[in-house]
């Protein structure tokens, strides 16, 4: 029994930047694909730098930004 207990804990931390990764709205379409793979094959450590290379508005609300204060 406590081999399944551990064995949960194990899979669970694995998963987790997985799940983190997958519900952020900082990225969308095939960038966050991207990520998820990366996530999966390096876990914590991809996990790391998403949060530090990817803005926390998103990259896609930065563009809004530049093309709102082209117009005025």
């Amino acid at each position: 029994m406590n081999e399944l207990i551990l064995l949960f804990i194990g899979v669970s931390a694995y998963l987790a930047p997985v799940a983190i990764v997958h519900s952020s709205k900082r990225t969308r379409g095939h960038e966050k694909n991207g990520w998820l793979i990366a996530t999966l094959l390096f876990s914590w450590l991809t996990l790391l730098l998403y949060f530090s290379m990817i803005p926390k508005e998103g990259i896609y609300a930065e563009k809004e930004k530049k093309s709102r204060t082209r117009r005025r």
